[in-house]
């Protein structure tokens, strides 16, 4: 059996605590997945991890083992990054995680010009608000929304993320449109809230729009629905439920067909910063060269 892999599956199991993420994840079996792990407990002779029918549990053992898979995978994909520079290759995998809403509506839609242009290279991308941590995480490159902690990444800014204010043709016909901020107390508002640890992580109750000059007007806006995801919030007020601040990447299609309506014209909403973020390197393979190229030039 391949140690290497083994040794792969062994730490993506460590890595997501399930043999069924895992074996997702990896593409395998379930069982295939045991297969590796009592193989690597046979050849070491002694457990990894503890495993019952509703807990898996890692030992003292297998957390130092699991720093050494850790060291000796990066050296075997660093030595292959280094092979690939020599020999100009545009093969291999990249590791990328990305914002949820805009990994949907925008980046993954956009990743099928990549792989025309370099159908060597496969790209795994995992979805989700957490910020990652770049130094520890397998991760080539990571896309941020919002503000940056101090970090030794580099981090190239893309364009900023907009969110607009929307209601559905249905909702207005019954409820006249707010022509300043303070109008919308009159009105259903859809509130958001997020689990994840970033500025967004509380309920998204205050509403704060800049005018013309730059003022900022702040509304507490009454609410009787909340919702912890934009697609969410964007599907109730498709529905008629009532007014939502909405990312413009997932809007657009709907403000563009006139299924959605923005409102206040004439104020927005301060931009969320967004940045392509990845470690430094004296040594940077030829496929991360050219993702980040791809990027910058599909969405800086």
């Amino acid at each position: 059996m391949d140690k290497l892999k083994a040794m792969q599956v062994f730490v993506k199991v460590v890595d997501k605590l399930s043999l069924t993420v895992a074996a997702r994840d990896s593409n395998l079996s379930v069982s295939m997945v045991s297969n590796y792990l009592n193989y690597l407990e046979e050849d070491l002779g002694t457990a990894l991890l503890v495993r019952t029918t509703r807990k898996l549990s890692i030992t003292d053992f297998g957390t130092y083992y699991y720093g050494i898979c850790q060291s000796v995978l990066a050296m075997m994909k660093e030595s292959a990054d280094v092979a690939s520079n020599f020999t100009g290759s545009l093969e291999g995998t990249l590791q990328l995680t990305a914002p949820r809403t805009f990994g949907i509506a925008t980046l993954l839609p956009r990743l099928g010009e990549f792989y025309a242009r370099h159908p060597g290279i496969r790209i795994d991308v995992t979805l989700g608000d957490d910020i990652v941590d770049m130094t520890t995480a397998r991760y080539d490159a990571a896309i941020r929304l919002g503000p940056l902690s101090e970090s030794n990444l580099v981090a190239r800014p893309l364009r900023p993320y907009a969110v607009v204010l929307c209601a559905s043709p249905a909702y207005l016909a019954g409820n006249a449109p707010p022509s300043t901020p303070a109008g919308l107390v009159d009105h259903l508002c859809v509130a958001t809230y997020f689990d994840h640890k970033t500025v967004w992580n509380r309920l998204q109750s205050t509403w704060e729009l800049l005018d013309a000059s730059g003022v900022a007007h702040s509304v507490d806006v009454p609410f009787k629905m909340q919702v912890n995801d934009a697609h969410g919030a964007c599907a109730m007020v498709l529905k008629g439920a009532g007014i939502a601040l909405i990312p413009e990447i997932l809007a657009r299609p709907w403000l563009d067909s006139g299924q959605l309506v923005r409102l206040l014209p004439d104020y927005r909403l301060a931009d969320r910063e967004m940045h392509l973020v990845y470690r430094k390197m004296d040594v940077m393979p030829s496929r991360l060269k050219e993702f980040i190229r791809f990027i910058l030039d599909e969405f800086a």
